[in-house]
């Protein structure tokens, strides 16, 4: 990519009608695939399936506490300082950082959650209780927790090559150039 500094950022168009994207910030990878179609000059992307769930509940109970606790099961430390929690519900709460303790107390006594990966800024991932009042929480975070999920993402094709949005930077328009 043009102009934005240690930033790489790849689409590539299969014969089957298949895609890959790759993108690439400093030391952070993610990719993405599905088929591509093209419509009125356009190639439009679509992943298969639905956005693989980013996190795991793996318990949900009611335990004797004021508050909600958010516990993520996960042994290599530094990817828990890239997670944040908050109550659903309210879109102007502010997510909370869990830190290397994986370990979070939310005030409130229940609620659906959210969670967030860092890496991942796009996806925020909703949880309901199991049960009605339960207040204790354990997550695992799941390996394609950083896969790129594209739902009919459509791209202008012009000689240069393809000119659209990328899901993983802001700003409207990019250009993938052909090679």
């Amino acid at each position: 990519m043009e102009g934005v500094m240690e930033t790489a950022s790849v689409i590539t168009l299969n014969h089957d009608h298949t895609f890959e994207f790759f993108f690439s910030q400093g030391a952070l990878d993610r990719t993405g695939a599905g088929t591509w179609t093209m419509k009125n000059d356009k190639i439009v992307l679509k992943s298969d399936g639905l956005p693989s769930a980013g996190f795991e509940m793996i318990k949900s109970e009611k335990i004797k506490s004021k508050n909600i606790t958010i516990k993520i099961n996960e042994s290599n430390t530094m990817l828990l300082s890239f997670i944040y929690a908050r109550l659903a519900g309210d879109k102007e709460a502010t997510f909370l950082k869990l830190g290397t303790a994986g370990k979070i107390e939310l005030e409130g006594t229940q609620g659906n959650i959210e969670l967030l990966f860092e890496l991942c800024p796009e996806r925020v991932h909703t949880f309901s209780p199991k049960t009605a009042g339960d207040n204790y929480f354990e997550f695992t975070i799941s390996p394609k927790i950083m896969e790129v999920y594209f739902d009919n993402v459509s791209y202008s094709l012009s000689s240069e090559g393809l000119e659209g949005k990328n899901p993983l930077l802001a700003g409207e328009s990019y250009t993938f150039r052909k090679e």
